[in-house]
């Protein structure tokens, strides 16, 4: 029997997972990630791989492969890994785990692997055409079909959040003006509830948080302050699903899914949030993508990226 893990290396928590040969999940934990320096983060990588074969008394030789998840660009000609949030600039990750780990490792882009997990054992099993996106810090997606995952030209196909609009008037840390994520993302929502307040908007968000106190504002609060009543942050969200739609409608036009997946922390805010973004995707489109999409939330909730990257991994070993 052999096993594999999963890791979601994020830029505050890793979460690892080790899965048996059946894709079973068996054992997970969630530790605080060192960004000390790209060094001792690999190390704790490492370390966090050797600490759950142990705990699961699973002998080191039948540990058959790693996969990781973070936040970056992975360049696929030369495995460098370029994260933001992370201390790797230009580090090739997987193959220094390799070396510390004596197995094989694979690393790929974030939202890449959650994507691909929920395809394989979350809201996309079952579906041979599956789009995600995720929205938190920032915005992504990815497309799986026919239980493969797309990077496209570079490995960069799915960074839809770095579409600009010229009536988004924000500008995004990659430089850039109007890019759709400085409105649909965690910090989105926050900037546009800031924004309605400064404009005179009244309500709970107003009274929780006068100008001394806006840079504490988060989108937990908007979302709170909806479920309280708040007619404005209500609207906020159904902004952020209008945004959303804006670059969803040509990409379903362009890839025919059988369901889009949104997740991240925006999408927990259910159904203020769902609601028009189906209304405003579906009464755009013609009635053949119509009839066939669902749009819904994940299912493995913070362990999608865990299957995803294991799986991805498993897969790789098998190709070579």
């Amino acid at each position: 029997m052999s096993y594999r893990i999963g890791m979601d290396v994020g830029g505050t928590n890793v979460v690892i997972g080790l899965f048996g040969a059946d894709g079973k999940l068996l054992r997970r934990s969630k530790t605080r990630t060192v960004k000390t320096s790209s060094h001792e983060l690999l190390r704790q990588l490492a370390d966090l791989c050797k600490e759950i074969i142990d705990a699961e008394q699973v002998p080191e030789q039948l540990l058959s492969a790693v996969g990781i998840g973070l936040p970056g660009f992975i360049a696929k000609e030369t495995g460098l890994v370029n994260a933001a949030n992370l201390p790797f600039t230009d580090i090739p990750v997987a193959e220094r785990l390799r070396e510390l780990l004596g197995v094989p490792v694979t690393v790929e882009n974030d939202v890449k692997m959650i994507v691909y997990g929920e395809s394989l054992r979350g809201a996309g099993q079952g579906y041979s055409h599956i789009l995600g996106v995720t929205l938190g810090t920032g915005m992504a997606s990815a497309w799986v079909t026919e239980g493969r995952l797309h990077g496209g030209a570079g490995g960069l196909a799915g960074e839809i959040g770095h579409v600009a609009y010229s009536d988004i008037p924000y500008m995004c840390g990659c430089g850039m003006k109007g890019c759709l994520e400085t409105v649909v993302s965690a910090s989105g929502i926050v900037r546009q509830a800031r924004d309605g307040l400064e404009a005179g908007w009244v309500g709970l968000l107003a009274d929780r948080f006068p100008p001394a106190k806006r840079e504490e504002l988060t989108s937990r609060d908007v979302w709170q302050a909806y479920r309280e009543g708040d007619a404005f942050a209500g609207q906020v969200f159904q902004k952020t699903a209008y945004w959303l739609s804006r670059v969803l409608i040509p990409s379903v036009a362009l890839l025919s899914p059988d369901v889009m997946i949104i997740g991240g922390g925006v999408a927990a805010a259910g159904a203020v949030f769902f609601e028009p973004l189906r209304k405003y995707v579906s009464e755009s489109l013609h009635p053949l993508y119509r009839e066939r999409l669902l749009i819904v939330p994940p299912s493995l909730g913070d362990d999608s990226g865990l299957y995803g990257s294991a799986e991805y991994a498993a897969k790789q070993l098998a190709a070579q």
